[in-house]
C-alpha cells in the first residue's frame, strides 16, 4: 500500500506511551504474572546471548584486525611492539590515547589473555591439534602469497613470528576465506 505524505501522523510522546501501555501490561502478565513497580522479571526469561565459540586465537585475529582498523582510523599505525611499556612510540600521548581507546573498543587484550591463558593448560594432543591447523591455515595463506614465519613455543606450539599478505598486513578476509576452504576453526 502506497501512502501520501498526507496520510502520515505524527504522535506525541503521550499517545505512543498510550498506545504501547496495553501491549507492554500484556506481556509482563503473561510472563511474570503481575509486576509491581520496582520488581523484575525473572532471570530465566531473557533471551540467550549469542556466544562467540570459535578458539580463541580465531577471536584474536578479528580482534587484531578491529584494533588496527581503529589506530588507521584515527591516523594512526601500529608502530613498535605495544606489548612493551617502553615502546618509544608510547612518548607521543596522542597515540598513546588512541592505542588505549582502541583497545578498549575492541577487547583485544581481553583476548589475548584468554589465548595466553588457554595455551598454558593444552594437553599434547591439544597441541599437536592446533599446529595441525595452523600448518593447513599456514600453507593456504603462502598459496596465496603471504608470509609466514614460525617458531616454536616452550610447550611445542608453533606461533606465527611474521605473519602478513603481500602487501604486508593481517588481512582477515583471506584467513576466512582459508579456514573456510580448509573447514578449520569451527
Amino acid at each position: 500500500m502506497v501512502r501520501g505524505a498526507d496520510d502520515i501522523q505524527v504522535m506525541s510522546p503521550d499517545e505512543v506511551a498510550a498506545q504501547r501501555l496495553p501491549t507492554l501490561t500484556t506481556l509482563a502478565s503473561t510472563t511474570t504474572g503481575s509486576l509491581a513497580p520496582g520488581d523484575t522479571a525473572p532471570a530465566a526469561e531473557t533471551v540467550p546471548q549469542n556466544q562467540d565459540d570459535r578458539p580463541p586465537e580465531l577471536r584474536l585475529f578479528e580482534a587484531f584486525g578491529n584494533f588496527r582498523g581503529c589506530l588507521e582510523d584515527k591516523g594512526y599505525g601500529i608502530e613498535g611492539d605495544l606489548l612493551d611499556p617502553n615502546n618509544p612510540a608510547y612518548q607521543d600521548p596522542a597515540y598513546l590515547d588512541a592505542v588505549r581507546t582502541c583497545a578498549a573498543r575492541t577487547d583485544i587484550v581481553a583476548v589475548l589473555q584468554e589465548v595466553q591463558a588457554t595455551r598454558s593448560s593444552l594437553t599434547p594432543e591439544e597441541v599437536e591439534q592446533r599446529n595441525e591447523v595452523f600448518i593447513a591455515l599456514r600453507d593456504c595463506l603462502i598459496d596465496r602469497g603471504w608470509t609466514v614465519e614460525t617458531r616454536t613455543s616452550e610447550i611445542g606450539l608453533l606461533e606465527p613470528t611474521v605473519f602478513q599478505n603481500a602487501d604486508g598486513v593481517l588481512d582477515e578476509r583471506d584467513i576466512n576465506q582459508c579456514l573456510s576452504e580448509q573447514q578449520l576453526g569451527s
